[in-house]
Formats: structure tokens, sequence, C-alpha cells
């Protein structure tokens, strides 16, 4: 039997938990048959509303490490409350002549946001744009229209929320299409891809197209990219654009936020950070063998390591909403549309903080989209003819070992207390110098669905197979799964 902290009952979902004495005993799987209970969840009808959370790097392993930290061993996160699961293969494209391109395993946000966005692979660092000879060298957007444009053009409202910069890899996967994720203001574009920059012809840089796309709820970071001048050396910004194309509510604090009531004044670009947002939980660094043994005196509250420490869970300034509110609010402006609605939500820094072995900092953020996810499943519940689906971009580094295992001397390492009170090791081992950043896996990722046409996402699906189910599939007399046409667009 687990004893678990007392006063502390942990949600089970469907297995269930008794509470005595202050130990929760979890129900055994094998003692139910849930079978009528999927069974019911099984429904082909066309979502009304959409909402597709994004966990940045959020593999198993991510996931795992949340879970037990937050929740304990017996405990369950939100999206454990799905009723399917699958597994989502996410490869991407190598550069090359073409038509045919040879796969990379390992790749960035911006070609796996442009799988789900628009159903088609690329190659790095590009956004909803096809692939070619090099990365230097655009490619086509024919054929790369995104599942929010086609909710947009058939009168669906829709909102792209994240943590990080919204111009970023992966908010911009549904809302732009550039040959380098990098192109996020008009200066950056002016630098990285002039070819693509309005002044030359092109469709502009990602903060500029996320204006001329008009989804009607845009909140996240990045207001610097926004700050830039659409011409060069000129008065006029970003957000004097958006402004022009109907933006015309543009909260700066959570407190603004808040006083948003409706899209009758208009649309809404809330940027609450100059850059990425602020993560929940403060900074834990892991550190390395070779690390430790060089600072004997190192303070494991500041820099994790072979002692048992907790996270410091208040790090967010309160003039930053956090995901939960951002959920919340896009939810309520959104929900207000007859013909229904289409949200991405991201937290993006589980990623950011997985590269850079800040253990607190990605947990955090886990936890955060989990509460997150657990705001848009209350809509959910009242609105059945919402799908939600939960799903991960690419899997990442973080791994749980041995409590008492001391990993190779360069991998850094972190000790954690986890909410039952037992210690939990969580190495990195993909960088190849002390300090550097840390890297992307291959690994098949997660992916949890509720609601109408769910049940599409269970076993082992494609990256690109999400796009349907976002579209609204329509039952396939081929050979294939499903078909990929839209229910309502194409």
């Amino acid at each position: 039997m687990l004893r678990l902290r007392s006063r502390r009952t942990l949600a089970l979902g469907a297995a269930g938990a008794v509470a005595l004495s202050g130990v929760a005993i979890a129900t055994n799987y094998a003692e139910r048959d849930r079978s009528a209970q999927l069974k019911a969840q099984i429904d082909g009808h066309v979502p009304k509303n959409v909402i597709l959370f994004i966990g940045d790097g959020m593999g198993d392993s991510e996931v795992t490490l949340a879970r037990y930290y937050a929740k304990g061993a017996a405990g369950r996160l939100n999206m454990d409350r799905l009723p399917f699961r699958g597994s989502s293969i996410h490869y991407v494209l190598s550069p090359g002549p073409g038509p045919d391109y040879a796969p990379n395993y390992v790749g960035d946000s911006a070609p796996t946001a442009t799988a789900w966005s628009t159903g088609k692979r690329t190659v790095d660092g590009r956004v909803s744009q096809g692939p070619s000879s090099a990365l230097n060298v655009p490619g086509s957007n024919d054929g790369y229209r995104t599942f929010m444009e086609i909710a947009r053009d058939r009168g669906k409202a829709t909102g792209n929320v994240s943590t990080a910069e919204i111009t970023d890899a992966t908010p911009a996967g549904p809302s732009a299409h550039i040959s380098q994720r990098a192109c996020q203001g008009p200066d950056d574009t002016r630098k990285t891809c002039p070819s693509e920059a309005k002044e030359n012809g092109g469709l502009g840089s990602i903060a500029e197209q996320q204006a001329d796309a008009g989804f009607d709820v845009v909140l996240g970071g990045g207001r610097n990219r926004y700050a830039q001048p659409v011409l060069a050396g000129g008065a006029t910004t970003v957000l004097d654009y958006a402004r022009g194309k109907g933006y015309t509510q543009q909260p700066a604090t959570a407190d603004d936020l808040a006083k948003v009531s409706s899209l009758r004044r208009g649309k809404v670009l809330g940027l609450f950070s100059k850059g990425n947002m602020t993560t929940e939980y403060a900074p834990l660094q892991a550190r390395s063998k070779a690390w430790q043994d060089a600072h004997p005196g190192f303070d494991p509250q500041k820099d994790a390591g072979s002692a048992e420490t907790t996270c410091v869970e208040t790090n967010r300034p309160a003039n930053e909403p956090s995901l939960s509110d951002m959920t919340a609010k896009a939810i309520e402006l959104l929900s207000k549309n007859r013909k229904g609605f289409v949200l991405q939500v991201e937290g993006a820094s589980i990623d950011k903080r997985d590269h850079a072995a800040d253990v607190c900092g990605q947990i955090g953020e886990t936890v955060a989209m989990d509460d997150a996810l657990g705001v848009a499943l209350q809509f959910q519940r009242r609105n059945p003819d919402t799908l939600i689906i939960v799903t991960a971009d690419h899997s990442h580094t973080s791994q749980m070992i041995n409590a008492q295992q001391v990993p190779a001397s360069l991998a850094a390492y972190a000790t954690l207390k986890t909410v039952d009170g037992a210690p939990i090791r969580v190495a990195y081992g993909t960088a190849t110098e002390e300090g550097a950043s840390h890297g992307h896996t291959g690994a098949q990722v997660p992916v949890w669905a509720i609601g109408p046409q769910a049940a599409n996402i269970q076993g082992t699906i494609d990256q690109t197979d999400i796009f349907g189910v976002l579209n609204g599939l329509r039952p396939s007399r081929g050979s294939g799964w499903w078909s990929h046409r839209p229910a309502y667009g194409k």
C-alpha cells in the first residue's frame, strides 16, 4: 500500500480513489471493465468548438515528472482524465532537391507546428510553408492553408494563446507562412528573410501576418516584436498596423485583460511581456557532477544536485496573467460566436526550461498548462459539442533516473522532493558541454482528447493526422483510417 501525505486525497479519474485515515487507495483498474464508459464517449459528430493544447517539448517524461512532483505517485493530472489517449509520430523533412525529401527524425517547433496546422511536413525553421533545396531558400505557401484559417473563413471565432512570444514558432504555425521562424518582426525579417518582407512583395513578418490573419483573440508575450517599425526607420509599428486591422483592444497587463468583456469593441491583441512570459515556478538549475565537484558550497535551493529540494511556486509577477487566465478569457470571448470557435493554447516554456535544464521552471509550466486545461474541461462539461485535444510538438531531454544514481560527469541532474515526500532525480544528458543548451529528442509524444471525434486520436497516429481531426472529419470510404477532407472548409 502506498502512503501519501495526510489529508491529501488525489483524483484518480476513472480508477477512482477512496480516502481512509488520510491515505488515498487507488482502485485497481482490473476490477472494473471500462468498455461501456469508453463506448459512451465515442461521438462521430463534427465538433462545434475545438480547443488544441500544445505543451511545447512535453514528452511522456516531462508529463510523468510533473505528475509525480505535483500530484504524487498515485495522483493524476487533468490531461489524464481525458478518455482517449494515443501517441503521435513527429518526424520532419530534410532539405533537398525534391520532390521527395529525406526524413529528419528530430525536428524543431516550426515544422512540427506546421504538421498539425496544415497536415503537411516541412523542414526545420519553416512555418506553414513547403520544403525546399536549402534552409535559406523559401518554399511554397501553396497547399499550406492552416486549420485556423479554415475556421476563420467559415465564420468561426478564432484564438491563439501562448506563454511565449506570440510570434514564436508554435503560435506562428496556424497564423503565418514564412521560411524562417526567426523572422518574427519586420526588422527581423529584413535581416533574415528579406525576400519575404512586405516592402519586397512578401507576406511580411510573422507579427504582420498575424495582424493580417485577423484571428479574434491573440494573447501572449512578444511586445518587442510588435514594437518594430513596419517600414525601416518609420514611426508606424506593428501594433499600430494591427490597430488598423481591427485590433483596437490591446491589453498589456492582467488587470487590462480582466476588463475586456466583449469583441464588440474590436479584436483583442494582448501582449503581456517584452519577450517570453515569466514562468510560474522560480528557476532551479540542474547541475552536473563535474560542476558540483568544482563548487562544493553550492546552494541546492539555487543549484539543484544531490540534495533534495522543492520548487518555489510564486515566480510569475501579478501584472502578467496566468495561462489559465488567458485561456478562460479567450473561451469567454470566443464562445459568444453562434457558429463556434477554434482556439490554440500553448504552454511554451516547458521546452524553453528543458533546454536550460531548469527542472522547476519546466515542471511549473507543465502544471500551469494542465491547470489551463482544467479551465477548458469545465467549459467542455457544459458544452459537450467541444473537442479538446492535448499534445506536444516534440519530445525533450529530461529523464527520471534512480534517486541514488549519479549520471556521467557532464550530464546535469537535480533531485526534488515530491508531494509524497519521496525523492525524484531528473537527468539532462544531451548537452555537449557544460552549460550548453540541451536538445530535443525524436521519441513519440502523447496525445489525449475528449469530445466529438476524439476517438480518432487513439493509438499511434502521425502528427499530420491531427490536422484532419481539428477540421472535423467526414467518414472515409477509402483504405485509410479517415479522410482529411475538412467538414467546414477545403
